[in-house]
């Protein structure tokens, strides 16, 4: 009678035994679907004010009011936010 761990090894060498592939979201397309969003919202300025509670012009002035302290830098290890969201999220 074999052991356990000779039972998995010799699945493991076999191919049977394969790591689960994980998925995860790009940093790249979480960015484009928030560009997306946002892009879209800024061409119907009804629309952006219903979400922001703010005309596109008060949110831009907004936005460079606070711009320096709402970016981080960009590290080998990720991409910061982007202003635009950091700020969505705020409001």
């Amino acid at each position: 009678m074999s052991s356990l761990l000779e039972i998995i090894c010799a699945a493991e060498s076999a191919g049977e035994l394969e790591e689960p592939v994980r998925k995860h979201r790009s940093s790249k397309e979480y960015d484009m679907k928030f560009q997306i969003f946002y892009d879209n919202l800024k061409k119907y300025p009804d629309k952006f004010f219903d979400y922001y509670r703010m005309s596109i012009q008060s949110f831009e002035e907004l936005l460079e009011k606070v711009r320096q302290n709402l970016t981080k830098e960009i590290t080998h290890l990720r991409n910061p936010i982007n202003p635009e969201e950091r700020l969505t999220v705020t409001l």
